[in-house]
């Protein structure tokens, strides 16, 4: 039986689904290319189907092939954006969201006491208009407008 018709296993796949990820971290593959790689991996019955996956990525040998790979180019210092998005995964950066919602937190805060020194009466103005939308957001929606 030819190498390109039998059956990959779990193990095949893994090494693949492996390659695929080193060619992200070169950037030879963008995020969403890598996923649709990797689900297609995951679907692969023979080496054939395999094989394909990897087949542009030249650097990288063919799966099964336990030769270590030799990047082509040393990693720059900075991190890819695919690479970091790997990296960060889905909860990646929120400490720097927090960071940016505490300066505008502060940024509003100061805004407020340098219009109630200045102008209290505008501050007051802008408290009732600030009631009023709320008042009239409630109102929709206990007539069932949202």
């Amino acid at each position: 039986m030819d190498r390109d018709q039998m059956r990959a296993s779990e193990s095949d796949r893994q090494v693949v689904m492996e390659r695929l990820r080193q060619a992200v971290e070169e950037g030879r593959l963008d995020v969403s290319e890598y996923q649709d790689r990797v689900d297609a991996a995951m679907q692969a019955r023979v080496y054939s189907e395999l094989d394909l996956l990897l087949s542009d990525l030249q650097q990288l040998p063919p799966p099964g092939f336990s030769a270590p790979h030799e990047p082509t180019a040393v990693m720059p210092a900075s991190l890819s954006k695919a690479n970091q998005q790997l990296r960060d995964g889905m909860g990646g950066g929120t400490e720097k969201k927090w960071k940016i919602t505490g300066v505008a937190a502060g940024i509003i805060a100061l805004a407020a006491l340098t219009v109630f020194l200045v102008a209290p009466e505008l501050l007051m103005y802008i408290a009732i208009g600030v009631l009023v939308v709320l008042v009239l957001f409630v109102v929709a929606a206990l007539a069932g407008l949202f």
